[in-house]
Order: structure tokens, then sequence, then C-alpha cells
């Protein structure tokens, strides 16, 4: 889906300025962050997976409690920052929302302080594979989902290797080496990001949508307005349900 966006910039400031505007704008995210994780708090199951060279992800269930004995199909939540447990713990309540849709959802984090992006990519995965293992998760394709940096993760694991997932939600996120986007197999891509993001990602996204696009991915994205979020924002279930509704009506199994 394609659309137009007013691309020119508010008047440039004073650098002391931008710095100060920047470190309210920070504070305000932080602050965004632990407001939503604090309407949201769920009881989360924690799992270890281990990976070839050693190392360890650490990986918080949500299971849905309204949609049957299972098997449900899984997504994984990739959280801001990283992979830093504390952003994840404070991200909670999007995996609780979301598994209230009727998926088992999967928050992994690392235990070395590592990141999932570059030669680290391949962990995810293998989570996936460790985890569709066992009872209660369906095989197949696992949508992808991310809040911000973990949007933007989720968009860069999803263009490498886009035939190893379902689809992708980013809100926010965002590409900015669009040179990563090859052949995206019809991949369902569903995008929101700020009207006036505080990292101007809003001003980067029509770029990102055509490149996607040409690349054969569905794309849904559009900016978020009506309110004074810069970055992250409460979720628009009536515009998002249908779109995961339509996923989840494909996954083998479903009703």
């Amino acid at each position: 889906m394609l659309f137009r966006i007013d691309q020119a910039g508010p008047a440039r400031l004073p650098t002391r300025h931008r710095w100060q505007r920047h470190i309210r704008w920070t504070l305000m995210l932080c602050l965004t962050t632990l407001l939503l994780s604090k309407s949201g708090q769920a009881f989360a199951r924690e799992v270890r997976v281990p990976m070839t060279d050693g190392s360890e992800v650490k990986v918080f269930l949500f299971e849905p409690d309204n949609h049957g004995e299972g098997p449900w199909p899984l997504s994984v939540l990739m959280p801001g920052g990283g992979g830093n447990e504390y952003v994840a713990r404070a991200q909670f309540w999007l995996g609780r929302e979301l598994a209230r849709q009727g998926w088992m959802i999967a928050v992994p984090v690392t235990t070395d302080g590592s990141t999932f992006d570059g030669e680290n990519g391949y962990k995810i995965p293998a989570v996936i594979a460790h985890l569709q293992s066992q009872a209660g998760i369906l095989p197949g394709k696992a949508l992808l989902v991310g809040v911000s940096t973990g949007g933007s993760s989720a968009l860069a694991l999803a263009a490498q290797q886009p035939d190893q997932y379902h689809g992708v939600v980013a809100v926010p996120g965002i590409l900015r080496d669009l040179s990563i986007i090859q052949d995206m197999k019809n991949l369902p891509v569903y995008v929101r990001i700020a009207q006036n993001d505080l990292f101007r990602w809003d001003h980067a996204l029509p770029d990102m949508v055509t490149a996607l696009e040409q690349a054969g991915a569905r794309v849904n994205a559009g900016l978020v307005t009506g309110t004074s979020a810069k970055h992250i924002f409460k979720l628009d279930w009536d515009e998002l349900r249908p779109w995961i509704d339509a996923l989840h009506a494909r996954e083998p199994g479903s009703n």
C-alpha cells in the first residue's frame, strides 16, 4: 500500500535546543513504554533454548487463555533494546494483547548482552524450531512482531529469510538499509509509524514501502495520527485484528 507523506521537515533548531529536545523525548519514550507495560502485566513462562555456539536464548512464553487447549500458531515478539531483558519485560503488554488473539507468544532475550542482528540472526529461526518441537505450538511459519528497534529487527530478519515467516508486524519499525531487501516471496508486512516520529522514521517510510512492494511483499503501512505519541503508541486493534485474523485463518489447524 503506497501513500503520500509531506516530507518537509521543521525548521532546524540550534544544536543545544535539538539536544534538549532529544533528551526530553527520550525520557517521554521510556515513560510511555513503562506506562503501557503497567497496563498489561501478565504471567509468562520462561524457557531456555541452547544455541550451537554454546550460548543460550531466554524465551518468555505467553499462552492464550481463551482459545482452547492448543496447539496454537507461534508469534515471536522482538523487543526493543536489542534483546535486553529489562526492555523486553517493559513490552510484555504487547505479548499479552497478542496472546488474546489466539497466538502463542515467544519473547526472546539474550543472556550475554548481544543482539539478534547480523551474525546472530540465525538464533531466531533456531528458537522457532526448538519451540515448535514442543507440544502446544503448531509447526510451520511464525509471525514476527516488534516494537521500535524490535520492529526494525523483525523487518530485517524477515527481509533476510522471508520464507521462514508467516508475516511481520512492525509498530513501529523501519529498515534503513534497503539493500538487504531481496525477493520477499509475497510476505505480508504490517507497519505503523507515528506522524512526526521522534526519529523521523515517518520520512523514511515511503521509500521502505516502495522497496518492499517492488520485492514482492504485501504491505499494509500507514501513519498514526491524532495522538501526542512521538514513537511508541497504543495499537489500533480495529485495524490490526482483521489483518492478524486473516493470517490466523491461513494457519494449519486453525478453525
